[in-house]
């Protein structure tokens, strides 16, 4: 009778204890790193995300004026909060055309009016420019606020960065 020998290859080809500890551990200081940048651009997304969102119902609005040859305005859900979400409606008849929810966490509208009035021809019936500033609620200096601003004429425009 011989002796049973064990080579290399007939061990199985599991991980141990300790490599899995390790790698879970580099795997949390990675994403340890990664969070602020990662929570920096999630932010970022929902201002150009809001902004746009704005420009798209302004331009909604302006339309639905020059179609129906009577006021459209868009005004913030909850009066003086345009954090709550906007909506787009008829003034004479209060029909909503278009509704858009709450921008989401972080996001603070500044500088904005109590609402926006398109005459019948599109046009807003002040001859002053409108703007809305979307920005970062704690301030973080690293993102960059959004800018709408619409002239007399009702069309609006967004830009990354601060009002003038």
């Amino acid at each position: 009778m011989g002796t049973a020998r064990i080579s290399v290859r007939d061990r199985s080809g599991g991980v141990t204890l300790v490599e899995l500890i390790t790698v879970i551990a580099m795997i949390a200081v990675l994403a340890s790193i990664a969070m602020p940048s990662l929570a920096a651009a999630l932010l970022n997304q929902r201002l150009r995300a809001a902004g746009t969102d704005l420009v798209s119902a302004l331009l909604i609005a302006r339309s639905e004026a020059i179609k129906r040859g009577a006021p459209v305005e868009i005004a913030p859900q909850t009066p003086g909060d345009w954090k709550s979400g906007w909506k787009v409606a008829a003034v004479a008849s209060g029909e909503q055309i278009d509704k858009k929810d709450p921008p989401g966490h972080r996001v603070e509208v500044t500088r904005a009016p109590a609402v926006v009035t398109y005459e019948r021809n599109g046009r807003l019936p002040v001859a002053a420019v409108v703007r809305f500033e979307f920005s970062d609620s704690e301030g973080d200096p690293g993102i960059r606020r959004r800018c709408v601003t619409l002239d007399p004429s009702g069309m609006p425009r967004l830009v990354a960065s601060s009002c003038p």
